[in-house]
């Protein structure tokens, strides 16, 4: 299959802010390898989300040009014939499949028809190997591949990045988004280092729980004066984090839903720390170099979704359904994340926090 004359590609990519944060190494390849196409990416749109969860990270990197959306509800024939002929008419030379393959091969080839029927025959990335279908186990470890490297592997024609380098998880934040963030964070720029926290999560299976985080913040109160608070998330986050903060009496922000995603990387820059669920903000917070305490559930294979880059403590109790991918757990209760105890998350900060003061790296980045 010769790709140089690649002038118009199609990338297929679905998912969240988290699921596009990983991904941003297979996007930089792809420019790589066709720096001159007109690269579309085809994503989901769930509903109420404007801008969809792609274009609000990817805008203003230049890894993506245009977009095409389609709702996540699709599922009438009528639906699908219009999509296939939206996609027909832009006479795509090429499709970059970076979907997960939640569905196993049976999905990849009912997606591989699907695009071949829009008159895209040259595909690259359509997982249909074992070993593409899933992140494989590391040798010598209890961790599996992340999933940004699952996605190199199935495009691995296009190149072998390094994914301990910063130029692939490089969100070219600008002086404008820079700007914003100080102006949200007030005179918490400059002043003593902060920690961010997000206390929410999209899942209910993923959450740690309320009180479990305001348990956590009143300890960390006692044992870390002179250090600020400021809170990340959605609007969905704002009364609980509201709430959590009460028990901090140091500076403190709630940020929750004032800012766009790439404007929340900015502030996640400035912060010493980062403290939350498996979650976007946790995902940005890494790609912009802020070390993460992360608490995770079993919801998926350990290390698949943990926080790019070294220097972070993931909390991660495995039990014997880890892996279920389940969104609410009621058989079980959460036992895996509910297992995690408020002691094991404050000496994972306070290990942290006497890092990051050995390093004496903060005076409020960057």
């Amino acid at each position: 299959m010769d790709i140089r004359n690649f002038r118009r590609v199609l990338v297929y990519r679905l998912g969240s802010l988290g699921d596009i944060l990983v991904s941003l190494p297979a996007f930089y390849l792809v420019r790589d390898a066709f720096p001159e196409a007109q690269v579309t990416l085809l994503t989901n749109s769930p509903p109420g989300s404007r801008p969809i969860p792609a274009a609000s990270i990817l805008e203003g990197t230049g890894l993506v040009d245009d977009y095409l959306e389609y709702s996540e509800s699709l599922r009438r024939p009528r639906e699908i014939l219009a999509l296939r002929r939206t996609i027909a008419r832009r006479g795509f030379d090429g499709l970059i499949y970076m979907a997960e393959p939640r569905g196993g091969a049976l999905t990849s080839l009912r997606d591989a028809l699907f695009f071949l029927g829009c008159g895209i025959v040259r595909q690259i990335g359509v997982p249909l190997r074992r070993r593409d279908l899933r992140s494989p186990r590391i040798p010598g470890t209890g961790r599996h591949a992340p999933e940004s490297e699952r996605l190199i592997r199935c495009i691995r024609r296009l190149g072998q990045p390094d994914l301990e380098g910063d130029r692939w998880w490089d969100l070219h934040l600008s002086d404008r988004e820079d700007q914003e963030a100080r102006g949200l964070l007030g005179p918490m720029v400059g002043g003593p280092p902060f920690l961010a926290l997000c206390a929410g999560a999209k899942a209910d299976a993923k959450d740690w729980t309320e009180p479990n985080w305001a348990a956590l913040i009143r300890r960390l109160d006692r044992d870390c004066p002179g250090l600020g608070m400021v809170a990340v998330g959605t609007w969905d986050d704002a009364e609980r984090s509201d709430r959590v903060l009460a028990g901090w009496s140091g500076p403190k922000r709630n940020l929750c839903g004032a800012s766009a995603p790439r404007v929340s990387a900015a502030i996640l820059r400035y912060a010493a720390l980062f403290l939350g669920h498996d979650s976007g903000p946790m995902h940005l917070a890494s790609c912009v170099g802020t070390p993460c305490v992360a608490v995770f559930s079993a919801h998926n294979l350990p290390g698949v979704w943990y926080p790019r880059g070294r220097g972070h403590s993931v909390i991660y109790h495995q039990t014997e359904c880890f892996g279920c991918l389940l969104t609410s757990c009621a058989i079980h209760h959460k036992k895996c994340i509910m297992s995690i105890t408020v002691e094991e998350v404050y000496q994972a900060v306070m290990g942290q926090i006497a890092r990051l003061s050995a390093c004496d790296p903060q005076e409020n980045r960057p």
